[in-house]
């Protein structure tokens, strides 16, 4: 009788060379055009991003330019929009239930009548469930303070060229996974100190229902209620800025709706997940 010996195979570890970064680079243009009008969009994006279960580090730049023209009774007119961004993220997990981060941005907007806006925001975040059934279920919330040095590009409606304002925000996030479908919400509120009144109260919901293995029916919408339009310039908008919507103009609300469907297919191993301070914007 033969005897065999079986060895033992040790487990090794998966060695990644990019140490969990992943870096994308993104750009995009199109041109039209006919006798009397022409449309120009250039956009471009560059993000690096570093998700573990102890850390979450999210960077990216974003820039964009768009130009109309039109061509009437021999005058030519000319509108063009441009914007530069630049956010940053970094979250430390302090357990099942508590994290703690900050944001950082940088922006500039001809829309918003911004020429520099600077804010730092640092922030805390409660997930009621514990983050390791965060696939199934969370009830998150989050405060986060922020400064922001704002340098504005026209004269405002409150008669500022630049200020230095604080703010403070409250985001709750549900979100339920059942084998029928997915549910999530997300409520937001803010105010500056200096006026109480200046606030905005915004809510967002998704709705995912599963129809069958892979293909699902999605509904978006969000309800926003508006009163710290603070960087609104002073005086009238030109007509074209306004039915080309190059500026931002004064509003007590805004809301918007959106279904489709989806299909998802592929490998049936996840990768890191890690959902702490997710679905938070400026």
């Amino acid at each position: 009788m033969a005897i065999v010996f079986q060895e033992k195979v040790k487990p090794t570890a998966v060695v990644d060379k990019w140490k969990y970064w992943v870096f994308s680079i993104s750009a995009r243009s199109y041109l039209s055009g006919e006798k009397s009008t022409s449309s120009n969009y250039i956009w471009g994006s560059v993000s690096a991003n570093r998700i573990t279960p102890e850390w979450k580090i999210q960077t990216g730049i974003y820039v964009s330019r768009s130009e109309d023209s039109f061509t009437i009774d021999d005058q030519t007119i000319s509108s063009v929009s441009k914007s530069q961004s630049f956010s940053g993220l970094i979250v430390k997990s302090l357990g099942e239930h508590w994290s703690v981060g900050v944001f950082l941005s940088a922006s500039s907007s001809t829309y918003s009548n911004i020429k520099f806006c600077l804010q730092p925001a640092p922030a805390i975040e409660y997930d009621l469930f514990p983050y390791s059934q965060s696939t199934r279920r969370q009830l998150r919330f989050l405060y986060r303070i922020n400064f922001k040095m704002m340098n504005y590009r026209e004269e405002t409606i409150y008669n500022k060229t630049s200020e230095n304002l604080w703010n403070e925000s409250l985001y709750t996030t549900l979100v339920l996974k059942e084998k029928w479908g997915t549910i999530s919400t997300s409520l937001e509120a803010a105010h500056y100190f200096h006026d109480f009144k200046k606030n905005h109260v915004a809510l967002y919901g998704e709705i995912s229902l599963r129809l069958f293995k892979g293909l699902s029916f999605d509904v978006y919408g969000s309800y926003s209620m508006i009163h710290d339009q603070l960087s609104l310039p002073k005086g009238q908008a030109p007509i074209e800025q306004i039915l080309l919507r190059r500026t931002m103009l004064e509003t007590n609300y805004s809301y918007y709706a959106m279904f489709g469907l989806s299909y998802t297919f592929g490998s049936i191993y996840s990768n890191v997940v890690n959902p702490r301070f997710s679905g938070v914007y400026d």
